[in-house]
């Protein structure tokens, strides 16, 4: 159950959510999109009750990717899957085309277009998921566990090709790394009981450890070595950088 959220997204915002299981961080978002209803008090979307708005209404503003591409992917091409929303959204002909073409170079899979989406690694089926979001023209980017199931280098290369994307005003992404948060978000939120229990940068989020033991969330080593180097760099940076500091 959640109670009484109220939080701005501004452009140029990166956000993560972070919080245990079941403190609200997915449910949360598929209230904003309308893929869940409250059953007591609203959901406003830029002013707008979530009751009376339909998802595609919803999806002009927030595009959602799923933790897992099968979940969304259902297209018999990589073509078709990027027309399908553009064309439920009234888009005309002409637009669907150009939109899609845009948003298939954007993740560097144009050669395929003509390929059935659940036939590419699960990567490609991430980076589809993503562009059939930009062909919408979705405002605002969500996903939900990007990096689940992929080792450090790859889900490294997977979000720096991400904040590389054009198209989006902002991107929040829902996960349980730590790491993650704290390199690439620049801004954090903490959900815990279904409550925002915290909004604000990651080195003010992340710092007070006390906090996030009572939030269920472990500092890591990586954390830990940000926070002691932080007078020197400046800023939060992945293990490899913070090499060059602490050799």
């Amino acid at each position: 159950m959640l109670h009484g959220l109220n939080f701005e997204v501004h452009t140029g915002d990166v956000i993560a959510v972070l919080g245990h299981n079941g403190s609200g961080k997915t449910t949360t978002v598929k209230h904003a999109l309308g893929l869940l209803k409250p059953t007591q008090g609203q959901v406003l979307l830029e002013g707008q009750d979530s009751k009376k708005q339909s998802v595609a209404e919803a999806a002009k503003t927030i595009g959602y990717v799923f933790q897992s591409p099968s979940q969304m992917l259902f297209g018999r091409s990589v073509r078709e899957e990027l027309a399908f929303g553009p064309e439920n959204l009234g888009f005309a002909k002409p637009d669907i085309e150009a939109n899609s073409l845009w948003a298939i170079r954007s993740v560097h899979l144009e050669e395929e277009m003509a390929s059935p989406p659940l036939a590419l690694s699960f990567g490609q089926q991430k980076r589809v998921s993503i562009a059939a979001i930009l062909s919408m023209r979705s405002r605002i980017l969500v996903m939900d566990e990007p990096t689940a199931g992929q080792d450090y280098w790859n889900y490294m290369s997977f979000m720096d090709a991400i904040m590389g994307m054009p198209g989006f005003d902002a991107i929040l992404f829902i996960t349980h790394d730590v790491d993650l948060a704290a390199i690439y978000a620049n801004r954090v939120l903490v959900m815990h009981g279904g409550r925002l229990a915290a909004d604000g940068p990651p080195q003010e989020v992340l710092g007070d450890h006390e906090a996030l033991r009572k939030w269920r969330i472990l500092p890591t080593s990586l954390l830990k070595l940000n926070q002691q180097l932080y007078p020197l760099t400046g800023h939060y940076a992945r293990a490899e950088h913070l090499a060059l500091y602490s050799s």
